[in-house]
């Protein structure tokens, strides 16, 4: 999908996600995620990490922090999910 395509299916979606978060949040799950009922969501999400971060350095992080060789105040700094995201996204 070309990335106005996706933005366009997103933003169809999201009413229907919004009404599936608010059932969620009634039937008492703490924290429900509007990727659950929106597939576009993390599609768009995919997409954005690859412009952001290369899948190389993704991946040459997310080997480092498994290796334990990030210094513990890297973690708080960065997000993860965009990273693991950018790490698949070749996959």
């Amino acid at each position: 999908m070309q990335q106005q395509e996706l933005v366009d299916a997103y933003q169809s979606a999201a009413p229907v996600a919004s009404v599936g978060m608010a059932l969620c949040f009634l039937k008492g799950v703490k924290n429900p995620d509007s990727n659950w009922f929106n597939p576009y969501q993390q599609k768009l999400f995919a997409k954005n990490a690859r412009l952001t971060i290369s899948q190389a350095t993704a991946k040459t992080f997310l080997d480092l922090a498994h290796q334990g060789l990030l210094p513990t105040w890297v973690g708080p700094l960065v997000d993860l999910e965009l990273i693991r995201a950018a790490a698949a996204a070749g996959e």
